[in-house]
């Protein structure tokens, strides 16, 4: 087995992985999975959002880029206009350098997008999202309306503080959840309506603090009540104070962990795969978040579809041969080592590059072809080039890597690979990574304290949309918005005493890691079609050293039946 040139752990690769690297005519990889992946995700910035003049039209626009960043940043409107011109930053290869060092040039003299945020309306704090309206502080949303601090978002409306929810309104604090209206704090549960803190509940209305019902109402505590004994205790949890929340909150958690079964995985229609939040794959392995894929390898957080393809993180609308692939849009074919490149096919080594084909080393060309460092080329002379290049990069060690983590522009504690490999500032730069000083917050003396504010959301006042807090876990001053307190009067749930990316993080810890373990089912029911223990295997994201019963999935079926 490969030894891991960055952890030093080993890895497998299976002879289908052989396959398909041979397929695409380039190296098997010399980094594990996860460290590859860590390594994309050291070029992504999804929250730590700055005020930064544009350097073409000079109007003041929101960006991934601080002021630090000494590269051009442009606004959407300059950067897709014709006010610049790629081919201006071209250059010819230099065969006695490193490839990298040519590319970190050329990608630092082009212009970079101030924030990807499309056909958006009163939008302007979304990240990575398009065709939302009135959404503030959303991030990878999709088709929302009204709709605040969201992550992984689509077509929701009146939704806030949520992550992975779909087709969801008037509901606060859900995590994997689909089609819930007017309910709050829920996990993994769908099509409910007036719901309260339920987990892996589907098809119930009115039901609250319960696991796996399906179709119920009036239950608590998975106890079915009359309509007027539910309401009654329903009354007494006082939903609207913070206290009570974090109370209930935490005595929810130990309720789950002791008395919900569990599935080995959330697949759906899904055949012959491993990973978790899986729907409609086949031939799918060690994916994660994804949706319709087919002979695919370590995939995360991609609706697809995506066919034949490995190592790749945020593919919207489609890809096909993809390898080593940061953020597409769009339906691509044959992108390898490559980020941000929509719309675009038979690419290598490309960043921010749109609507084009047949393109390698190139950054921020639209509509392009046969081009390479931003030059262009006839086709017999891109081929002949980019086939001495190749061989140029094998001979460095370059070829068959995705770009070195050098070359991103931004600090290694701004980017989503933070979030998942937490390091300090002390040991990123060991590693390879930036470190940035200029993490958009502030860390002052808050206008008010949190012991001077009301408990109960009734009796808040508006005047505290005026001062500035500090977030009771990280200390960073935030503000509550005026849409946002009218919307937890609304609700009728409590002020948040954290700020968004501490309540953002809380969320994706309730989510299980990426990571598999085999295990084996911990079904003992004899009359679930098996002897006295089930003896079926599986690969999940429940680690074994967790207390949570975990079962295949006829078992868990059978369960909860």
């Amino acid at each position: 087995m490969p030894i891991c040139i960055a952890c030093a752990h080993s890895f497998g690769i299976t002879k289908e992985d052989e396959v398909f690297y041979t397929k695409l005519s380039i190296p098997s990889p010399v980094l594990c999975p996860d460290c590859r992946r860590q390594r994309r995700l050291a070029f992504r910035n999804e929250r730590a959002l700055y005020s930064r003049a544009c350097d073409l039209c000079k109007k003041t626009t929101v960006s991934f880029y601080s002021s630090a960043y000494r590269g051009s940043v442009y606004c959407q409107t300059c950067w897709w206009s014709d006010g610049w011109d790629p081919f201006a930053h071209g250059k010819e290869m230099d065969f006695s350098r490193p490839f990298f060092d040519q590319f970190k040039e050329l990608s630092r003299s082009v212009p970079h997008i101030a924030i990807f945020n499309t056909n958006s309306e009163n939008s302007e704090f979304t990240a990575h999202s398009s065709r939302n309206k009135n959404c503030y502080l959303c991030v990878s949303a999709l088709s929302n309306e009204e709709c605040y601090y969201g992550f992984q978002i689509t077509e929701c409306t009146d939704v806030c503080d949520a992550a992975f929810a779909r087709g969801s309104s008037k509901s606060y604090e859900l995590v994997d959840c689909e089609q819930m209206y007017n309910s709050v704090w829920c996990q993994k549960s769908s099509n409910c309506t007036d719901a309260q803190f339920l987990y892996d509940c589907h098809g119930c209305n009115n039901c609250c603090l319960s696991v796996n019902l399906k179709n119920k109402e009036y239950c608590f505590m998975n106890e079915q009540l009359s309509q007027e004994a539910y309401k009654k205790k329903i009354n007494t949890l006082r939903l609207s104070s913070f206290e009570s929340v974090e109370k209930i909150k935490k005595e929810f958690a130990d309720y789950v962990r002791a008395k919900a079964q569990h599935r080995f995985a959330a697949q759906t229609k899904c055949e012959d795969s491993t990973g978790d939040y899986l729907f409609n794959c086949m031939r799918a392995k060690q994916c994660f978040d994804a949706r319709n894929l087919e002979d695919c390898k370590y995939i995360i957080v991609s609706p697809g579809p995506t066919k034949d393809s490995y190592d790749v993180n945020y593919a919207v609308f489609g890809a096909e041969l993809f390898c080593e692939v940061l953020s597409t849009v769009d339906p691509c074919m044959s992108q390898q080592f490559c980020e941000y490149s929509w719309a675009s096919s038979y690419l290598q080594y490309c960043s921010y590059v749109m609507n084009s084909e047949n393109c390698f080393g190139c950054a921020g060309m639209r509509k392009a072809k046969f081009c390479i460092l931003n030059k262009q080329y006839s086709e017999s002379e891109y081929y002949q080039l980019r086939g001495a290049i190749i061989e140029h990069m094998k001979k460095t060690d370059e070829y068959g890597q995705f770009f070195p983590a050098s070359l991103s522009p931004f600090g290694y504690n701004e980017t989503v690979a933070n979030d998942e490999w937490p390091l300090t500032k002390e040991i990123a730069p060991g590693k390879g990574f930036h470190w940035s000083d200029e993490v958009a917050g502030r860390y002052d003396a808050p206008s008010r304290d949190w012991s001077g504010v009301a408990d109960d959301i009734s009796q808040a006042e508006e005047s505290l949309c005026r001062e500035v807090f500090s977030c009771i876990e990280c200390k960073k001053n935030f503000r509550i918005l005026k849409q946002e307190f009218e919307w937890y009067k609304k609700m009728n749930v409590p002020l948040p005493r954290r700020c968004f990316d501490c309540r953002h993080r809380a969320r994706m810890h309730m989510r299980n890691p990426r990571k598999l373990w085999e295990r084996h089912c911990m079904c003992g029911h004899a009359g679930h079609g098996h002897g006295e223990r089930c003896d079926v295997f599986f690969e999940t994201s429940y680690s074994p050293d967790r207390p949570e019963k975990i079962f295949c999935e006829q078992c868990y079926q059978r369960e909860t039946e």
